[in-house]
């Protein structure tokens, strides 16, 4: 039980991504072929687009695991590693409740939406909603993970900076 936990804290969002890419290709490729072949498929469109839309949301998710979103440091830079530190553990703790409201609007909305169903797929506009909230909670878990594995204990030993001086 403990080796499938720690394979999926290390790779559920790429192993999701990578399924999505593959069906996503999949499904393009057959939308090629059947529009060559002079018989097209009306769905391919609408499935291929559903397989990007949720691959970006645990894109997200991934992109927080491993802090490579876009940041501004300047001011950061200027001011010192134990700044820096404190600056990143500030902008975790904005970005935590930001996915918490993120979460709570998104379930919300899935509720709204799942009345009604895809054009082509007839599937439930809820469960394709469902990625928004989803992504919300593995982001929070992903940014909670960072601020109290790395963030936090960079800041107490004086910023990342100390570490590598």
């Amino acid at each position: 039980m403990k080796k499938a936990i720690k394979f999926l804290d290390m790779h559920f969002e790429r192993v999701c991504m990578g399924i999505l890419l593959v069906i996503m290709f999949v499904v393009v490729l057959l939308g090629i072929i059947t529009r060559l072949v002079g018989s097209p498929i009306s769905w391919t469109e609408e499935a291929s687009r559903l397989c990007f839309v949720w691959m970006v949301f645990f894109g997200l998710s991934f992109g927080t695991k491993y802090d490579k979103h876009i940041r501004v440091t300047i001011l950061p830079d200027r001011f010192g590693p134990k700044f820096a530190s404190a600056v990143t553990i500030f902008w975790d703790v904005i970005t935590i409740a930001v996915f918490i409201w993120i979460g709570f609007y998104g379930f919300r909305y899935v509720a709204y939406s799942s009345a009604s169903t895809t054009f082509a797929l007839q599937i439930n506009k809820g469960i394709v909603a469902f990625v928004i909230p989803l992504s919300a909670c593995l982001n929070v878990v992903r940014c909670l993970q960072k601020m109290l594995t790395e963030h936090i204990p960079e800041f107490k030993v004086g910023g990342k900076r100390a570490e590598e001086g």
